[in-house]
């Protein structure tokens, strides 16, 4: 065959595939090997245990954050500017200056006293975040505040400050540096008092009272409609992923002597401080679940002073134990955290986080306990522990009365935090479009009850006004998280436009576990049979069915719905390009097989190829398998992919022509399903053996 003849046979080819796939979609999606990073990472975490031992989620999360700290430098950002640095470094002149001069002077140094933020009382919490918004309005050069450029400060540290044993110390000083700042100490939010109660996202902290809303844009409170450098408003999805901190996890690295048992890298994750960390920036999401702008979000310091008490108590076991924490820096050889690398970007090395003189500038109020639980009227004692009361967000008019530097208190006037949560979630995705952050936060803990799970037999709630503050052991409401809206965050290299990305079909095949049961019961012979359920696997006569004896590992507290709806979580994860994009399917747990579709983003390849990392899981916290679809047929891979502007098309420009290159309109006007169009398909199953694909 002579040259010409090939080439004029590629156009034709190229010409059939132009008229085959519709101008709606663009690119190919191409599987790719595991990146050696992550695979090993997988590898190092099963290499003891296997699927009975723990819920696969919790390792994979674990090891894609892991990822994004090892890869950030191939995610640029925006960049920091030169006045965020020397401000920076004024504080920490002011800090350090004044505590020296009283070490010399061998004068009493007055430390800052750090309280649970429901405990403080009310005049102490409105300086505080009245100093916050101060911050907020004041500037250090054109177009940023001093609030923006101390959270920029954070951005630095990514590699440095982040996976190995400067986190602590490094967040240590941070921490002071921002109550230099404001010029008051910062409380604690910790987060066990949320963590026990029936619905943590109904905690009075989400109100007006507190942090504002939970629910997508910030409208209410004292950092209501609070808008970041990127121009995007401050935004939260509360308890839609990750957990907060319970007293189960403190004890286990209580049960721990040194600072490498309870650092990164680290072998058992129920030990290690900064995976316990990560759990609550997942679970408020919004700003605060990415790297590059957790510190955009005022409940950042709130958190961290809470996880510098947990740092604190264990200090303080290794006194009683002999130990000097000082000197107990760990041996690493992870770069830029080594014990005398310079603390980026002050004039500190890492190992001077660790010691006895800054631990000592601050002090902190133990946390709360029954029965009592700091006479606070925030707090309740139940069952001999302490956990915050229940409070309703404020209605729309009553929202439209606060802004930045004021909020409202309990005289507004209030409605469910479901009904007017989502509503505002709903209007902040048309109004605000996505969210310009980085690299996200990611734990491998996570608290069922974030993950669109209902309790069986939850009373339904009253939906009256009521007072701020409500009794949660007798007033339930019906907020599953199957029913909130998910308002996705975007970016793309610090950039925020929702045109830079594009949707990829995604089938989720889900098999119903065999133990499942939902008090659906057959009628024999006239009877109820209360010992038969309708959708569990049986034994009939001539009939045998096999239930395995061992299942994979779930979330301790893993509740199924009455209905049987799920959510099967999908996300991706930019490996070239920084941005995250989550969405979930619902399947119908009741059957023994269902299947549904959902769309993620990726970025867009008009603006050139881009590799990404894909994982999807279910509201258990098992890890589902991708299969890819190669030459025509559906083959396990790896989750890695490729996307180009070649063909063919597997993805839309948009959310909508993505759905319409799946779906089309028959002769009889009944949608198909154009199955060969959909590139990547997870099955979600009982497996035996762990869900990742390394040939």
């Amino acid at each position: 065959m002579t040259q010409s003849v090939i080439v004029l046979a590629q156009g034709l080819l190229l010409a059939c595939l132009i008229l085959y796939y519709p101008a709606r979609v663009s690119g190919l999606v191409e599987p790719l090997p595991m990146p050696g990073i992550l695979e090993d990472c997988y590898r190092y975490r099963t290499k003891i245990l296997n699927v009975t031992d723990m819920p696969a989620h919790e390792i994979s999360a674990f090891c894609v954050t892991n990822f994004l700290y090892k890869t950030s430098h191939l995610r640029p950002q925006r960049p920091i500017a030169n006045e965020t640095i020397q401000y920076a470094q004024e504080l920490f002149r002011q800090v350090f200056g004044e505590a020296m001069k009283h070490h010399r002077s061998k004068r009493q140094f007055r430390r800052r006293v750090r309280q649970e933020i429901r405990v403080m009382s009310r005049p102490m919490w409105n300086t505080f975040v009245s100093r916050i918004n101060m911050l907020k309005n004041q500037f250090v050069g054109p177009n940023i505040s001093r609030y923006d450029a101390f959270a920029d400060i954070h951005r630095l540290v990514i590699n440095s400050a982040h996976g190995g044993p400067n986190f602590l110390g490094w967040h240590a000083v941070y921490l002071i540096l921002f109550e230099q700042a404001i010029g008051v100490p910062v409380p604690y939010w910790d987060s066990r008092l949320d963590f026990y109660m029936d619905q943590p996202t109904e905690s009075v902290l989400w109100t007006s009272e507190f942090f504002g809303e939970g629910f997508g844009a910030v409208t209410n409170g004292p950092f209501a409609n609070w808008y970041t450098p990127d121009n995007v408003p401050l935004t939260r999805n509360i308890g839609n992923a990750g957990t907060l901190i319970s007293d189960a996890n403190v004890q286990a690295v209580l049960t721990r002597t040194r600072h490498r048992e309870i650092v990164e890298p680290n072998p058992n994750p129920q030990w290690s401080l900064e995976i316990h960390h990560n759990g609550p920036h997942v679970w408020v999401d919004g700003q605060l679940s990415a790297l590059a702008t957790a510190a955009q979000d005022p409940v950042f310091f709130m958190h961290h002073s809470f996880v510098n008490y947990f740092w604190v108590l264990f200090r303080r076991r290794q006194r009683t134990l002999g130990i000097n924490p000082a000197t107990d820096y760990p041996p690493t050889n992870i770069p830029l955290q080594q014990a005398f690398d310079r603390m980026i970007p002050f004039n500190l090395q890492n190992f001077n986080g660790y010691s006895n003189q800054i631990e000592g500038l601050s002090t902190y109020q133990p946390s709360p306990t029954c029965p009592t639980c700091g006479g606070s009227s925030y707090l309740e004692c139940v069952n001999t522990r302490c956990r915050s009361r229940v409070g309703l967000v404020p209605s729309a008019a009553a929202a439209g009365m606060v802004g930045m530097g004021g909020f409202a208190g309990g005289a507004a006037a209030f409605t469910s935090p479901s009904a007017g949560g989502q509503a505002r979630a709903q209007q902040t995705v048309a109004q605000t479009g996505p969210l310009p952050i980085g690299n996200r936060f990611n734990t491998p803990f996570s608290d069922p009850r974030t993950r669109g799970d209902t309790i069986p037999n939850a009373p339904v709630r009253n939906r009256g006004k009521r007072s701020i503050l409500t009794n949660s052991t007798t007033t339930h409401f019906d907020t599953a998280q199957i029913n909130k809206p998910y308002q996705n965050t975007f970016l793309l290299n610090g950039v925020s436009n929702v045109n830079r990305w594009s949707f990829i079909p995604v089938r989720i095949i889900f098999e119903r576990t065999p133990k499942s049961k939902f008090q659906s019961f057959i009628i024999k012979d006239g009877h109820l049979v209360e010992t038969n359920d309708m959708f569990e696997a049986q034994r009939h006569k001539g009939l045998k069915v096999e239930i395995k004896k061992k299942m994979p590992a779930t979330y301790s507290k893993c509740h199924v719905s009455g209905s049987g709806a799920s959510k099967v979580y999908v996300q991706t994860d930019g490996i070239d390009y920084s941005g995250r994009y989550k969405d979930y399917a619902v399947v119908d747990e009741r059957l023994p097989i269902s299947s549904s579709m959902t769309y993620v983003g990726v970025k867009n390849p008009t603006e050139g190829a881009a590799k990404f990392y894909m994982t999807a899981y279910d509201s258990c916290g098992r890890v589902c398998r991708p299969q890819c679809l190669i030459n025509g047929t559906y083959q396990p891979c790896s989750g890695t992919f490729r996307i180009t502007s070649t063909y063919p098309r597997m993805y839309g420009l948009s959310y909508e022509d993505a759905v319409k290159g799946v779906w089309r309109k028959g002769s009889n006007l009944l949608p198909e399903s154009k199955s060969n169009e959909v590139p990547i398909t997870f099955f979600c199953d009982a497996y035996m053996k762990w869900p990742w694909y390394f040939d």
